[in-house]
């Protein structure tokens, strides 16, 4: 294969959460990951040889989304305690905590000053606040069931959010209005991603599927049915000609957006694989999941060469399955079913297979790197505290309903 464009290929492979990976994120300069779990901890990985990781205790209960601020000073997590984390990534780091939502906090994200953070949870809401004083700005609240997800587009003035009641919504932060509404048949959008250029949305779908749609004409731009599997997690590479997925059927997808159709289907965990992330240079990208480890991958894209890529698929001694097929579709409608204008029939895969499981880099397991735990310094009550405190509240709002009832039979 002399001559062709190069591979991905594992760079480094980390374990350290003592339960399933839910969310991961690259810091901006590229240094260190931040992966949350359903441990009730986030982890910061350090990508930096033989330095040391870091092992937050930010939460009492399963944490399932962190952000990075785009300067890299703060970092936001949300849990299913209903609390927002928003804490600086270092030993001695100092952090604030408020209730957020009346239940479970899915998804929180920066928007591009790091002045405003998004946050949405099963409440069915997605709220606005404002970082610096922890202040309620907005919200977003015309969702019918939880929301899964919500992120700023790349200009922060747009918010996309999923939802389980199968929709794709883009609201205005301005004025706050809804301005875009697709809807789904079948299944519930699991995740989303901007593209780069802030006017496409790609939804990750559990009927096994990938969209993307044009914002700005409200349209479905591309159908992909490259998984076997529910599809957890999305990204979009910095310079939106690939989109990398992770799926509930243990594998990772690379698809050439120009070409559409998947270059590469890469193995290496042994569950789901529930976050995918691209560095924002694009030079590497991470994928976790339900088996708790956390590989980081060279993406090699800036070799890619879309003409070479059947002589090099015909080269490729892989073996995988990939009997999943993938369709194109130029679509004038505003979303609709799963199944909505797609073809029933299934093209070949071509995509080039990758184990990394009998590489070096996997087999190292990065015995050599040390997990240091450190509890936050809290700028306000710790999570058990706040717990205590609220249930001592709605201890006295019920004495008081009590002494009211009994007032009301004493004058009668």
């Amino acid at each position: 294969m002399q001559g062709l464009f190069c591979d991905p290929s594992l760079e480094r492979h980390f374990t350290g959460h003592t339960s399933a990976i839910t969310q991961l994120r690259f810091s901006p300069d590229g240094h260190q990951i931040a992966s949350s779990s359903m441990d009730s901890t986030v982890i910061l990985w350090n990508l930096k040889q033989a330095a040391r990781c870091i092992r937050f205790g930010a939460h009492c209960s399963p944490v399932y989304g962190v952000a990075w601020s785009p300067k890299g000073n703060l970092v936001a997590s949300g849990s299913h305690d209903r609390t927002v984390k928003i804490w600086e990534p270092k030993v001695r780091g100092y952090s604030s905590e408020f209730l957020a939502h009346s239940k479970p906090v899915r998804s929180v994200d920066f928007d591009n000053t790091g002045q405003q953070l998004l946050t949405a949870s099963d409440d069915k809401s997605v709220k606005l606040w404002r970082v610096s004083r922890r202040q309620f700005v907005t919200s977003f609240s015309q969702q019918t069931h939880w929301v899964r997800a919500a992120k700023f587009n790349p200009n922060g003035k747009l918010v996309a959010t999923v939802c389980d009641d199968k929709s794709l919504r883009i609201y205005e932060v301005g004025s706050g209005r809804c301005v875009r509404l697709f809807t789904e048949e079948h299944a519930a959008p699991r995740q989303l991603a901007w593209h780069p250029w802030g006017n496409m949305v790609a939804v990750a779908l559990g009927c096994n599927r990938i969209k993307i749609f044009d914002i700005g004409e409200s349209e479905l731009l591309q159908l992909y049915v490259v998984h076997s599997a529910p599809v957890t997690d999305v990204a979009f590479h910095p310079s939106g000609n690939f989109l990398l997925s992770g799926s509930e059927d243990g594998t990772i997808r690379i698809l050439d957006l120009l070409e559409g159709r998947p270059i590469y289907t890469l193995n290496g965990h042994t569950g789901s694989v529930n976050a995918v992330a691209f560095s924002q240079d694009g030079e590497k990208f991470a994928t976790a999941g339900a088996d708790r480890q956390l590989l980081v991958w060279q993406s090699n894209l800036h070799t890619y060469d879309a003409n070479q890529f059947e002589t090099k698929s015909a080269l490729a001694s892989s073996c995988c399955d990939t009997s999943g097929g993938s369709s194109f579709k130029q679509s004038s409608g505003a979303g609709g079913g799963c199944g909505s204008g797609s073809t029933s029939s299934k093209s070949n895969d071509l995509s080039i297979c990758i184990d990394p499981r009998q590489s070096s880099a996997y087999q190292a397991l990065d015995e050599n790197f040390q997990v240091l735990d450190v509890s936050l310094e809290s700028g306000s009550e710790c999570c058990s505290c706040s717990a205590h405190l609220e249930e001592i509240s709605n201890q006295l709002d019920n004495l008081n309903r009590r002494l009211q009832r009994l007032e009301k039979l004493h004058f009668l």
